[in-house]
């Protein structure tokens, strides 16, 4: 048995909260969502590579790889600016309903994204105004609480690059081009320049 879905993008933050949960006694659940991201091999690759680590079993992946082709973004769209165009409407809302759904049908009732601090935010979907509002719609569409839990909400990139040293994380990745090395000119590597 599962105790929370976690969506997990290969990435620093969600690979961090999947070794946080399994240090706390969870047994998280895994999802990917491929949306149609540019990187979503090279991130799978990363969660597949964590999830070995952690004797977690294959991570779920879950397919909409049309979203992306349908709403164009510097994320999924070579042809756009891969930092200025890079917000994707309602991207973590469609990541949270779906992590929802999931744990609803395998009767679980905690779902884990890895947003950083308030403070970092760059997009409305990150804030604190838009968790709460997803809590109260998924509420109102499933009948039930479902806990939306933000394990690393207090923390900034430098912050959870120490916490992933402590956990032994030993491996992510974070470029949103895809690339190896990585591009540099990314929100996500720009993030790291904060260090």
């Amino acid at each position: 048995m599962r105790d929370a879905v976690c969506l997990a993008s290969g990435g620093l933050d969600s690979n961090t909260c999947l070794y946080l949960l399994k240090q706390h006694g969870l047994e998280p659940l895994p999802l990917f969502i491929d949306y149609g991201q540019i990187n979503a091999e090279r991130e799978f690759q990363s969660l597949n590579k964590a999830c070995g680590d952690l004797s977690l079993g294959e991570p779920m992946r879950m397919d909409f790889s049309s979203f992306g082709h349908h709403v164009k973004s510097g994320l999924t769209d070579r042809s756009l600016h891969i930092s200025k165009d890079a917000f994707t409407p309602c991207r973590n809302l469609f990541f949270i309903v779906s992590a929802a759904a999931v744990a609803s049908s395998r009767g679980i009732n905690k779902i884990v994204i890895g947003l950083l601090s308030e403070e970092t935010i760059i997009f409305p979907d990150q804030s604190d105004k838009f968790l709460n509002a997803a809590g109260v719609a998924i509420e109102a569409a499933l009948g039930v609480r479902m806990d939306i839990l933000t394990p690393l909400r207090d923390y900034r990139k430098s912050d959870v690059l120490r916490l992933a040293s402590q956990l032994g994380v030993k491996s992510y990745y974070s470029c949103h081009a895809g690339t190896v090395p990585p591009c540099g000119e990314c929100i996500a590597c720009k993030e790291y320049e904060e260090v």
